[in-house]
């Protein structure tokens, strides 16, 4: 990944100086990203978040991630106001809610601010009531949920085991990605005739233990759980070892050591990469590319979905390490 990297920055650098932008032109640069969550302490958006500074460093430009911790529809709607008092070249847009993000859109347009929703794409997409952006950088997530079901369903099947019944949990209450992810997991198991149930749980992972405890002692026949990011798989990783629980089929979403571990460990047959790093790379390059030069590609950008398991964990984790994943 890292050889990718340099060949990907050496190609985008020969393109910005036959461009005649290298140096001067770049200078007086500014594009802020708004996102649904915070680098800090966050291994998933501080991976979006050197993509990010490293496309802003390769073009001598001011870069600005604004983003809460926790996910807050007021604090991206207060965010949006912020970096448009900024008057920046560009902005990028995670889009969990459109509706939150609508009128800052809708202003950023009017103004002839570029803007690019990334991570998190706009549910509305390719309809009447779509926001108006140049495109969407990210996985595509109701595709990643599909990934998950059919591995599970595979791996079931070589043990010779039925999925009786699956829950997919969400931590995020109205978050259109994480419904995405989950509605992907039903297309299959409709598919093949098995009920999937939704669990509402939280970022909070000895919170969310205690929920999925109590599913699983209500809902003894279900095999199969979907988590949707690193701090959801916390809490199923606490679960299984307070309670001692095997033969349970589980994937989920995004890195951390604790996935790798969990990989490692069996407890989940695979997690999902939306290369994260390209997300705020390639953000920040378009909509350099096009505020200067009014370019951009024939569609949206697919960053994912990709599968981390036992046959690729050591040289995926060794790039997370490095921050490219």
């Amino acid at each position: 990944m890292k050889r990718l990297v340099f060949v990907a920055l050496v190609i985008m650098g020969i393109l910005l100086v036959s461009l005649g932008v290298a140096g001067a032109q770049s200078s007086g640069l500014k594009f802020i990203m708004i996102a649904h969550g915070s680098p800090a302490g966050n291994p998933f958006w501080s991976t979006v978040e050197k993509g990010m500074v490293d496309a802003c460093a390769l073009l001598s430009a001011e870069c600005t991630w604004l983003g809460d911790p926790s996910y807050s529809a007021e604090a991206m709607a207060n965010y949006w106001e912020d970096a448009l008092a900024a008057n920046p070249t560009g902005i990028g847009t995670s889009a969990p809610d459109a509706e939150v993000v609508r009128s800052g859109v809708a202003t950023a347009r009017e103004r002839g601010i570029p803007v690019i929703i990334f991570n998190t794409a706009d549910k509305n997409a390719g309809t009447d009531n779509a926001l108006q952006v140049l495109f969407y950088v990210g996985a595509n997530e109701r595709t990643g949920g599909q990934s998950n079901a059919r591995r599970v369903i595979s791996q079931a099947a070589t043990d010779g085991v039925t999925i009786a019944k699956g829950v997919c949990t969400i931590q995020e209450q109205g978050h259109s990605g994480l419904e995405a992810r989950c509605a992907g997991v039903r297309d299959v198991f409709e598919e093949n005739g098995i009920a999937l149930d939704i669990l509402d749980i939280t970022n909070d992972p000895t919170e969310s233990a205690g929920k999925i405890a109590d599913y699983f002692t209500a809902n003894p026949d279900t095999n199969a759980i979907f988590m949707l990011g690193p701090n959801p798989s916390a809490a199923l990783n606490l679960y299984l070892n307070e309670s001692g629980r095997t033969g349970l089929y589980a994937t989920t979403h995004d890195t951390s050591e604790e996935i790798f571990d969990m990989i490692g460990e069996g407890k989940l047959l695979q997690a999902i990469d939306q290369q994260p790093y390209l997300q705020g790379f390639e953000t920040i390059m378009w909509l350099f590319l096009n505020s200067q030069y009014k370019l951009q590609p024939g569609g949206d950008i697919f960053t994912g979905p990709g599968v981390i398991d036992s046959t690729n964990l050591e040289a995926i984790r060794a790039l997370v390490a490095g921050g490219y994943r």
